[in-house]
């Protein structure tokens, strides 16, 4: 099958036939696809063991390729770096904080968030997977995910503009 063969395929059919051959144009074709959505996602999770991390999936994938199990490819590559993740950070509890200074003010806010929050946001906004699939990496429900992703927006938001007036809140009046 010739290499531009590849670029129609869905992940899962790639999967399928990386499995029958082993050829590394076929895992080729889905790293490409899914590398830089995992690194960006991996790099605000945990920017210290990210590359160690995706390392360790990738050679998984290449060595031992996953059954899906009705799955999609995405979502299981999302699941499963979101489990190392979770792993890695219960190890590693001294984690060296960055330089805010040199951090910008939406990246700052981001790593204010709760993991689970930052981590809804995150898979959503960046890696552009549906709240429905976030909830499914997260294991919560859709109501749930929901909630935590309005109230990550709304902490970033407040974080970096400040807090707004409530209407309903009137300040004293000194005469």
């Amino acid at each position: 099958m010739p290499r531009k063969a590849f670029i129609h395929l869905s992940d899962e059919a790639l999967l399928d036939h990386y499995k029958e051959t082993r050829k590394t144009a076929v895992f080729q074709q889905l790293y490409t696809r899914h590398k830089d959505a995992l690194y960006r996602y991996s790099m605000q999770m945990a920017p210290t063991s990210s590359a160690q991390l995706l390392q360790k999936l990738w050679q998984k994938v290449l060595e031992n390729p996953p059954q899906l199990h009705g799955r999609l490819f995405r979502n299981w590559l999302f699941i499963q770096i979101n489990k190392a993740l979770r792993e890695h950070s219960a190890r590693e509890e001294n984690v060296l904080s960055q330089d805010s200074s040199k951090q910008s003010a939406v990246l700052n806010a981001i790593q204010k968030l709760p993991s689970l929050q930052r981590n809804i946001l995150l898979l959503h906004m960046e890696c552009k997977l549906s709240l429905a699939t976030v909830a499914d990496i997260e294991q919560l429900s859709l109501k749930k995910c929901r909630e935590y992703y309005h109230r990550a927006r709304e902490q970033i938001e407040a974080l970096i503009y400040g807090s707004h007036p409530k209407p309903w809140q009137v300040e004293a009046i000194e005469e």
